[in-house]
């Protein structure tokens, strides 16, 4: 079975530019393109917290909802990727064991992250954080800011955004007591792919020293 580049939508514009980015790797890989969305509703987390009872819309209207996210994913995609093939798929539970799933068929996961800036990182939520904890697939976060995708209107077109990708020199992150093969496999492909160059680190303490008395 031929694996996809297979992307987690919310409807939010950093799951809009994830979308964007997964269907030009879909192009540089020449793989299928498989968007989805969890289409259970959940409470916010801040709900048992408050007290506040928050009603849960009917299930029709909640995969309604999702199926209306994923066609108007694969028109802003198709327009600006019109080669790539494009899958979608509505899945019944909670986002992150549905993300799971899913993963399982994916050669990449794909999910939006709201980033801070550059020097702060990721903000990630609790969907993200949970996906990378369990996901044995590898995973890619995707900043809407970086690919021109604000986090409020106006919103630039698919194509404008699939437009302003470039490649940047891959990085590869090591652990050297606990090397491991695929992830260092993954890197050098991803480069490879890119004709970028690929630079790789390690992090460690510095060795505590003690002033003689």
């Amino acid at each position: 079975m031929t694996r996809t580049i297979t992307v987690g939508l919310d409807g939010s514009p950093a799951s809009l530019a994830a979308a964007d980015w997964a269907a030009h790797e879909a192009q540089l890989r020449n793989l299928p393109l498989r968007l989805v969305t969890a289409w259970e509703w959940q409470a916010p987390a801040f709900a048992p917290a408050t007290g506040l009872g928050v009603p849960v819309p009917p299930s029709d209207l909640q995969r309604a909802s999702a199926q209306q996210l994923l066609a108007q994913a694969r028109s802003r995609v198709a327009e600006a990727s019109p080669e790539v093939p494009i899958a979608t798929d509505e899945i019944p539970g909670l986002p992150v064991p549905a993300l799971l799933k899913a993963a399982e068929e994916a050669e990449l996961l794909v999910l939006g992250s709201r980033g801070l800036s550059r020097t702060a990182g990721y903000l990630l939520g609790s969907v993200s954080q949970a996906v990378l904890a369990s996901c044995e697939r590898p995973v890619v976060l995707v900043r809407a800011a970086e690919h021109g995708v604000e986090e409020g209107p106006p919103e630039p077109s698919a194509r404008e955004v699939t437009a302003a990708f470039g490649h940047r020199d891959v990085v590869l992150g090591l652990d050297l007591h606990k090397p491991d093969d695929a992830v260092i496999d993954f890197a050098f492909d991803a480069a490879s792919q890119r004709a970028a160059p690929c630079g790789s680190f390690t992090a460690g303490r510095r060795p505590t020293t003690t002033a003689a008395s």
